[in-house]
């Protein structure tokens, strides 16, 4: 979640071969993250046609960002896809579904009347746009601050389910969707909260899989920007035999700072590729300077690791900075 404001001239000054596109990178069978040196937080990925569409929080002009790919390594950026006509501030975390050959975009951003942050949906014909506003699926309503960080999600009956993050009081929730993805319910059931330490009062940015009779829950925790002495946003983990619960947190996180390298992992999303791998995407700061906005140069950027399995227990050999295999 959470957008910074791109320095200018950050996305104008990118050679033309920039990070994952290099003539290197397209002779080997390897990747090195980042795929995308420029800011793009929040990331959300599908695949369609053969390609890969990548959407992200604003970073300046035009809205939503939207990249392509024919490989999750080299990405073309195609500029802003949408901007909702009831808010033009903290366009946050937009996430496409694939539904009945239509592309639904749901997203947070500012209620111009009331400054705190509601979910909407958009609908398209083509991942790369246009889209255009269908419905406010989720108001603030009495949260201090509002709803952001929502995904789809599609049950073993093929039922729609709308996870979504409550800001203050901070908590992940799930809601029962109409089948045209227009409306939810009011059946509202609590996943996660925040209540270890480690979370800093924060748990956000839901992904959700299911997977060998298990459900799955992926969720950031920490804060997105800080200093380097406190950079705590990382990938968490909780499963249940149950959509709704409970769900219990695994002790081992599944992505987290590494001093020197990469700061504040997280906001993931997992994508599963014609040859089986199964992928997670991620943004994260680099090195330079402190990971924020007005520090950092470049902001968030995108980066993959590839997602492993011992037994039930998700892993990655990341956050990486060296070769890695490409994907397949």
């Amino acid at each position: 979640m959470r957008t910074g404001i791109l320095l200018m001239g950050v996305m104008a000054a990118l050679p033309a071969t920039a990070p994952g596109r290099s003539p290197q990178a397209r002779r080997t069978a390897t990747y090195t993250n980042p795929v995308w040196g420029a800011d793009f937080p929040d990331p959300h990925i599908i695949r369609w046609k053969g390609k890969y569409y990548a959407y992200a929080t604003h970073s300046g002009p035009g809205g939503f960002q939207v990249m392509e790919s024919p490989d999750l390594v080299r990405w073309t950026h195609k500029g802003g896809c949408f901007e909702p006509p009831w808010s033009g501030e903290h366009l946050w975390a937009p996430e496409v579904t694939i539904y009945r050959g239509k592309f639904y975009m749901t997203y947070s951003a500012m209620n111009q009347q009331t400054r705190k942050h509601d979910i909407g949906i958009a609908v398209a014909s083509h991942p790369l746009g246009p889209f255009e506003h269908r419905a406010i699926l989720v108001r603030a309503g009495t949260n201090r601050v509002g709803v952001i960080d929502t995904t789809v999600f599609f049950d073993r009956d093929k039922k729609p389910y709308l996870l979504y993050t409550e800001e203050e009081p901070r908590r992940i929730v799930i809601r029962s969707m109409a089948d045209d993805l227009l409306s939810v319910r009011d059946d509202l059931t609590i996943l996660v909260q925040p209540d270890h330490p480690r979370e800093r009062g924060v748990t956000e940015a839901p992904t959700l899989i299911h997977r060998n009779g298990i459900y799955h829950l992926f969720f950031s925790i920490g804060w997105f920007q800080s200093n380097k002495a406190d950079a705590c946003y990382a990938v968490a983990h909780a499963t249940s035999r149950n959509l709704r619960g409970p769900y219990v947190k695994s002790q081992e996180l599944v992505l987290q700072t590494v001093p020197g390298k990469v700061y504040g992992p997280g906001h993931q999303c997992i994508i599963t590729t014609p040859g089986g791998q199964m992928w997670m995407a991620y943004h994260g700061w680099d090195d330079r300077n402190e990971p924020r906005y007005g520090s950092n140069p470049v902001g968030r950027t995108l980066r993959i690791e590839r997602l492993f399995w011992r037994g039930d227990a998700p892993y990655v050999n990341g956050p990486s900075t060296t070769p890695q295999p490409r994907p397949r």
